[in-house]
């Protein structure tokens, strides 16, 4: 048994973090899209907008997190506003007025408006009247960005500190039906959960195969990195080869909410206890007791 603790964070409208309240194992969740407070910025369009994108109640779905002895990181702002699944490379320079004075990088979300900010707020809706000053945007970067990474980083490390290992599980939730700001066509047809390992280099197999396979015997069907394999976060912190594992789970809206008034549906309360169960399946498998 390890001494591993986390304190609570509350960084007021951009992060939070709820310690395990169980013995810690060597497993940490994140959501970084769940976050609806807006903060105070220019914009064109109206605060529904904004939090079309978030992924709403995702927070809560993984929730038992910290029951079972992982802390688990929560953002509190949307993700058009910034996007935390982003490299600080991937910045839109078509949405910065003058030289951007740090390396990007070609980005096919950037390409599509979804960069480190979003040009959209939803579809072909500009999110801005006008581009950003070089300065706002970093400004923007300094106090959202960089400390939401530096939690990540400091929970993954201490718990490798603490294990020689660290299982990450990254937290998200998909449109039903694939959309113009999405990587597969518009009109896609989902699958109920996504599981992305960054195509194979962020996790040891086994361990993809447990969530997937889990997942399928509750009767879900699952997608392997097709259409989200992980972004910035799966790929940034992970190396499996030094037993440090990283993995996306993206649970399909449908399966929880509507849509359009995102109030929740008859099915929330028998995804949630299923994601719980799936959590005791994790840790069970970290701590060597599967």
């Amino acid at each position: 048994m390890t001494d591993l603790t986390f304190a609570p964070v509350d960084i007021d409208g951009v992060l939070k973090i709820i310690p395990p309240t169980a013995p810690a194992v060597p497993l940490v969740f994140d959501s970084p899209h769940s976050g609806l407070v807006i903060p105070d910025f220019e914009r064109i369009v109206p605060d529904e907008l904004v939090r079309v994108a978030a992924d709403t109640y995702v927070d809560d779905l993984f929730g038992f997190a910290p029951s079972i002895g992982a802390p688990l990181l929560i953002a509190h702002f949307p993700r058009s506003f910034l996007d935390l699944n982003r490299s600080l490379k991937d910045v839109d320079l078509e949405m910065v007025e003058g030289e951007w004075p740090h390396p990007v990088r070609d980005s096919a979300s950037a390409r599509r408006g979804m960069g480190l900010t979003w040009r959209y707020a939803w579809g072909d809706t500009p999110m801005y009247g006008r581009r950003f000053t070089a300065k706002e945007l970093e400004d923007r970067i300094d106090t959202y960005w960089r400390p939401y990474h530096r939690e990540i980083v400091r929970l993954l490390d201490e718990t490798y500190a603490a294990f020689g290992k660290v299982y990450h599980v990254n937290c998200h939730s998909m449109p039903a039906v694939g959309h113009v700001l999405s990587p597969d066509p518009a009109g896609t047809v989902r699958k109920d959960v996504v599981v992305g390992d960054y195509d194979g280099q962020a996790s040891e197999p086994d361990f993809v195969r447990l969530v997937v396979e889990t997942l399928e015997a509750f009767g879900y069907s699952v997608s392997l990195n097709i259409p989200f394999r992980g972004a910035e976060l799966v790929s940034a912190y992970s190396a499996p080869a030094r037993n440090r594992h990283s993995i996306q789970i993206e649970l399909n809206r449908k399966l929880y909410m509507d849509e359009v008034s995102r109030e929740k549906t008859t099915g929330y309360d028998e995804l949630k206890a299923n994601l719980a169960k799936l959590g005791h399946v994790m840790r069970d498998y970290v701590t060597g007791k599967a």
